[in-house]
């Protein structure tokens, strides 16, 4: 059970690397406002097939997803 725990604790960890590593590469570009380009990012990471809804962000999707379609309902109504 230890070996199992430790392996979910570094998996966790590499997950959260990539992640920071993935909004590094995205967060680069900008020539308008920091918000409008943190949704494109969140686009484009969609379009390529990942998750962007806090429930599964960043792992690869392999059908639609309702939390990730929530999110794009809200934002197109202007909410946040």
């Amino acid at each position: 059970m230890q070996k199992i725990k430790k392996q979910i604790r570094l998996l966790m960890e590499e997950n959260d690397k990539l992640r920071e590593e993935l909004a590094r590469a995205y967060g680069q570009a900008g020539d308008s406002t920091p918000a409008r380009e943190g949704l494109k990012n969140l686009w484009d990471l969609y379009q390529q097939g990942f998750h962007i809804c806090n429930v599964h962000f960043g792992r690869i999707r392999t059908t639609e997803c309702l939390f990730c379609e929530a999110f794009w309902d809200r934002e197109r109504e202007g909410g946040r």
